[in-house]
């Protein structure tokens, strides 16, 4: 059974074989959620080369014979104060190995530090979180982003955990031996969430490795059932129902009606697209609806892009769970969208959500799952949640 808002307190949502709900788990709240936890926040950057694969060619751009990823990783360290401050190359904090490991993917014309406060939080709950520039769809992309690297960007991630697993570059040697590779997770926003879905479910693209998924605003409409039929892995998809960029009812809801179980829909009543992204609060506060500006951006890039109207077929056939024809257009009205949601709420949601999730089925906290079930809802207004598992 799916089960949504308040009747997740009561309804286990396993199925309907009529088993008795296990004993309620006290949930963990929301401001527990939002506060930094033991350890500092480690931050290093380096560049990254894949020399295995290419990067293709893109409007005035060559092409490439390696991928190249210029990388952050945020990562436990002995604490200095309390918050969420970035200590540049600290030592890492032995008290928090064997670290998980979580790979955020940023959205189209975005960058590494497009997920720069959810990787600061989780730092400091001792996880590892590393996010690269993708080739293609960063906002510094060579030649123009473009959609049509996304089905490279998969390996990408797929190159990221084995680069860190590793850890045989000198850049990454602070990490050797000190993740948990049973524990890998994998997050991101709009593309970089399709880019999620794609390394956790896809039957050829993905990573068996990955152990929990997050995704945020996904395109998703070209997803069939087929395609998330080929893992367990449990989903947390979360979007915002007014969604100008990428559609909720289409996307986010359609993800989470064809994912199977473990899976949740948190739904952001009045939630945008664009204020998902790291510095919303800041860089949009005193907007009625980010999306306005993240409309205008798009429609500039879309225009020059030849593989806007076809980036789906790159991804593989209906064998493969890949469906064409029922996707809408972004932005239908312009960049006159309706009052949403304050950037500072929207970003404050998007973290206890990621840390419940992956402290819930990384780690096996029980009241994380609990909050995710039963107080999410109850505890925010602005939030919706369905789940089934």
């Amino acid at each position: 059974m799916i089960v949504a808002g308040a009747f997740a307190a009561v309804l286990d949502g396993c199925g309907s074989d009529g088993e008795p709900a296990p004993t309620a788990t006290p949930p963990l709240s929301t401001a527990e959620l939002l506060q930094p936890g033991p350890f500092g926040v480690g931050y290093m950057e380096t560049v990254l080369e894949d020399t295995t694969r290419g990067t293709p060619a893109n409007r005035t751009f060559p092409g490439s014979a390696t991928r190249i990823l210029p990388t952050a990783v945020w990562y436990p360290a002995e604490p200095v104060g309390r918050g969420f401050q970035e200590q540049r190359d600290a030592d890492f904090a032995s008290a928090a190995a064997p670290a998980p490991l979580i790979i955020y993917s940023h959205g189209f014309l975005g960058n590494r530090r497009g997920g720069a406060y959810l990787a600061q939080l989780l730092a400091t709950r001792g996880y590892v979180v590393a996010a690269a520039d993708f080739p293609l769809t960063s906002f510094n992309a060579p030649g123009g982003a473009t959609l049509g690297d996304l089905a490279n960007q998969p390996g990408d991630v797929h190159f990221l955990i084995d680069s860190l697993l590793q850890a045989n570059s000198a850049a990454l040697s602070r990490f050797q031996k000190r993740l948990a590779p049973q524990k890998i997770g994998l997050t991101g926003l709009s593309l970089g969430g399709a880019t999620t879905l794609l390394a956790t479910f896809h039957a050829r693209l993905r990573d068996p490795r990955v152990r929990a998924a997050v995704a945020y605003a996904p395109p998703a409409c070209f997803l069939s059932q087929r395609f998330f039929a080929t893992a367990r892995v449990p989903l947390a998809i979360v979007h915002g129902d007014i969604d100008a960029i990428v559609p909720y009812e289409a996307h986010g809801l359609a993800a989470f009606q064809r994912a199977q179980a473990p899976k949740y829909l948190f739904t952001l009543r009045q939630g945008s697209h664009t204020a998902f992204t790291d510095g919303a609060d800041t860089l949009f506060g005193q907007m009625s609806n980010a999306d306005d500006l993240g409309c205008s951006a798009l429609a500039s890039a879309l225009a020059s892009d030849p593989a806007a109207a076809n980036f789906a077929l790159l991804l593989g056939g209906t064998d493969e769970g890949i469906v064409l024809g029922s996707c809408p257009l972004p932005c239908p009205h312009g960049n006159r969208n309706p009052p949403a949601l304050r950037p500072q709420r929207q970003l404050e949601l998007a973290k206890a959500i990621a840390v419940a999730h992956f402290e819930a089925w990384l780690r096996g906290n029980a009241s994380a799952r609990a909050w995710e079930e039963t107080s999410a809802s109850s505890e925010n207004a602005e939030l919706s949640v369905s789940w089934q598992r």
